[in-house]
């Protein structure tokens, strides 16, 4: 090889490494684009919540001669209600309510605020026998609402009440929908229908109505079923029924005659 040569094969070799580094610079620090317009990179965000909204329009009938009603407007109103634990629990497992924007939510339990199966229930001050008892709800994750009729007892896993529960459809458990009576704390069903259940992510109404020993449920104002029982409870307190899993909202509770 010439000495012409010798001295070129440097000076080739040192461009193209130096082609390669201005390039792979271009590649570093030029704007990267991916196909089609897409960004590079998508991150996974939660879903934002679907908007709640407004109640179902409160019966004009039940509101003109109503014997108690609850919108839940204020902070304070909840302070003449009894929460009652329907399962037996320790004391710091106790269901949390709270007021929320004007509706009745349930929190959890406990200070950890944790999901819990407990059955818990909210009950109304006053006592009744006979009358119509009637609640708004809207269900985000909690799948269980209900209304409790009668009540009698200060300890819940104790007391006499009937119990009017429902399911939201996607549940796979059956039935969907039970009436029971409740004595000494043991659920004796009543009537019970197989489903579909409830809707969740929307307002749905729920209404059981005591006439004697006669009692009657309607979801959405449509009839769920209807029972008589002979040995029927005596006066109690109406009120509210779910578990303590969160993820529920309760308005407009209404006691009519």
């Amino acid at each position: 090889m010439s000495g012409s040569m010798k001295k070129r094969v440097p000076l080739i070799a040192f461009a193209l490494t130096l082609a390669s580094l201005i390039g792979a610079a271009v590649l570093v620090f030029r704007p990267i684009q991916a196909e089609q317009g897409m960004p590079l990179a998508q991150y996974v965000f939660d879903l934002p919540a679907p908007t709640i909204g407004p109640n179902p329009t409160m019966s004009a009938g039940l509101a003109a001669h109503a014997l108690f009603i609850a919108d839940f407007a204020a902070a304070d109103s909840l302070n003449e209600w009894q929460m009652a634990e329907l399962d037996f629990i320790l004391p710091e497992d106790r269901a949390n309510w709270i007021i929320d924007n004007g509706r009745l939510r349930q929190n959890f339990a406990g200070e950890l605020q944790s999901s819990s199966l407990n059955q818990i229930a909210a009950l109304a001050p006053g006592v009744y026998e006979d009358g119509v008892v009637r609640v708004s709800f809207y269900d985000e994750v909690n799948g269980v609402a209900g209304l409790i009729a009668r009540y009698q007892g200060e300890v819940g896993y104790e007391a006499d009440y009937y119990r009017l529960r429902v399911l939201k459809n996607e549940y796979e458990a059956s039935p969907k929908y039970v009436l029971s009576k409740v004595v000494d704390g043991v659920a004796i069903p009543l009537a019970e229908v197989a489903g579909p259940g409830f809707t969740p992510r929307q307002w749905n109404v729920l209404e059981l109505e005591l006439r004697g020993s006669e009692l009657t449920a309607r979801l959405n104002d449509k009839l769920l079923l209807r029972v008589t029982d002979t040995q029927a409870l005596p006066e109690g307190r109406m009120g509210i029924y779910t578990r303590a899993l969160g993820g529920i909202l309760f308005d407009d509770f209404i006691i009519a005659p």
